[in-house]
């Protein structure tokens, strides 16, 4: 498959690098690859039903590695990432892959919409039993003629060849296996703002 031979070709590229910075870049590639490898299982396994792997699991250390995964990309657009985690030490009953996917998915696209030099906001807190996330961008915005196909199957905003329009849908369908909700706004002044709400164990 395409993603084996990325995983090959960058582990034998490994092995005959002597330079540092190389062979980080070499590993980033390497962890992206089989973070993605086990992404298409579970997307895999969600279009089958097939059962998750459902775990307690810690939230912000996925958070904090879905955000060293985008660093590329929030620096290529010179994007600045601001954060406020109010409660570090929630938990939550998860299939750790599905929650890194719903999150990498959800900041991937703020990055996209955001303009260079942007700003996205992340938060995460506790509100009773539940664990709420949200994440803010500068973009251009949902229209309002739209708002309530963002979810939809193969509905996408971005050009041809640039989006297959499952991502928010697949998003959506793990959120809601989980037991827990999504939501989006319009972010004041520009932009939009997505919340995630999960129940906490």
């Amino acid at each position: 498959t395409p993603l084996a031979n990325i995983l090959g070709f960058a582990e034998l590229l490994k092995e005959k690098m002597t330079d540092s910075d190389t062979k980080r870049d070499l590993e980033r590639i390497v962890d992206n690859a089989i973070f993605s490898r086990e992404v298409v299982k579970k997307l895999m396994f969600f279009a089958c039903e097939m059962p998750q792997e459902m775990n307690s699991v810690a939230l912000i250390p996925i958070v904090e590695n879905v955000l060293k995964l985008l660093g590329p990309s929030l620096r290529s657009k010179r994007i600045k990432l601001t954060k406020a985690f109010s409660d570090e030490s929630i938990a939550l009953r998860a299939d750790t892959v599905q929650l890194t996917q719903v999150l990498f998915n959800l900041i991937m696209n703020a990055v996209y919409f955001s303009p260079e030099g942007g700003t996205i906001d992340l938060r995460i807190s506790s509100k009773g039993n539940m664990a709420k996330i949200r994440i803010s961008d500068e973009g251009t915005g949902i229209d309002t003629q739209i708002s309530n196909k963002v979810f939809e199957p193969f509905f996408t905003t971005k050009p041809v060849g640039e989006g297959s329009g499952l991502g928010l849908s697949v998003v959506h369908g793990i959120i809601t296996s989980h037991k827990g909700t999504i939501a989006h706004e319009n972010n004041r002044p520009k932009g939009t703002t997505f919340t995630v709400d999960f129940p906490k164990l």
